[in-house]
This record gives structure tokens, C-alpha cells and sequence, in this order.
């Protein structure tokens, strides 16, 4: 009895080798396969930021805009509604379509009535009142 359940244990080595393979191998499969998102391109975000400018424009925060003069004008009292992180996003929308229409991320937003600057962009800083 003892020479059957020596065999049985030589049998089954092999097996959780193989298993323990496949297992390394999926694993490293599915790494290869995580490392490869991250070399995607990012998402074109033009259509995004004008989507978000037009409304802007709509709903009365944004007065006008030359991406020609790097300028946005906006009103005030609209504008100091938003948080600071909805204020950014619109300056960085603003940039985003300048770019897209002159190449370069670059945007002054002005308050209409005083002409004061209150928040600027230039493609790497962000300035906010």
C-alpha cells in the first residue's frame, strides 16, 4: 500500500506545477494587459470645453471671448456664484478652445464692467481671485 500512495503523491506533483505556471502566467497576462491603458492617448477634450463655453455663454457667466486677443469677459456677479473648482474648470474650458482655434493654451478672463483681470491661464499655471 504504501508504494500506490507514493506514486499517487509523484502523479499529483506534476499537476500543481502546472497549475502554479498557468496561474503565474495568467497573472502576468493580466499585468501586461493593465500596463497597456495607461499608453492609451488621452481623450481629445475640444468638444468637451466648447460644449462647456457655450453654455457658459448661455447661461450668462460668459460675456464674450477673443481667443485672437488671449481675453474672456465675464459678469461678475454670475461668475463669483460658482466655487472655486467650477471657476477653474471654466478658465481651463476657455484655454482648451483657444487652443483648438489658435494653439496655444493661453486665456485672460476680465470682469466686463471694470476690465480688472481676475483669473488667467497660460497653459501650465492657473491664477484664480
Amino acid at each position: 500500500m504504501a508504494d500506490t500512495g507514493a506514486q499517487q503523491k509523484k502523479a499529483v506533483a506534476p499537476y500543481g506545477l502546472v497549475l502554479a505556471l498557468a496561474a503565474l502566467g495568467l497573472l502576468l497576462v493580466l499585468l501586461l494587459f493593465r500596463a497597456d491603458r495607461n499608453a492609451e492617448p488621452a481623450v481629445d477634450q475640444g468638444p468637451i470645453a466648447k460644449a462647456l463655453v457655450d453654455n457658459l455663454m448661455t447661461n450668462g457667466v460668459l460675456v464674450d471671448y477673443d481667443c485672437e486677443k488671449t481675453s474672456a469677459w465675464v459678469n461678475l456677479a454670475v461668475w463669483t456664484k460658482y466655487t472655486r473648482d467650477q471657476r477653474s474648470n471654466m478658465v481651463v474650458s476657455l484655454a482648451t478652445v483657444c487652443s483648438a482655434q489658435r494653439g496655444t493654451y493661453r486665456i485672460s478672463v476680465l470682469d466686463y464692467d471694470s476690465k480688472r483681470e481676475i483669473a488667467a491661464f497660460d497653459g501650465s499655471s492657473l491664477k484664480l481671485e
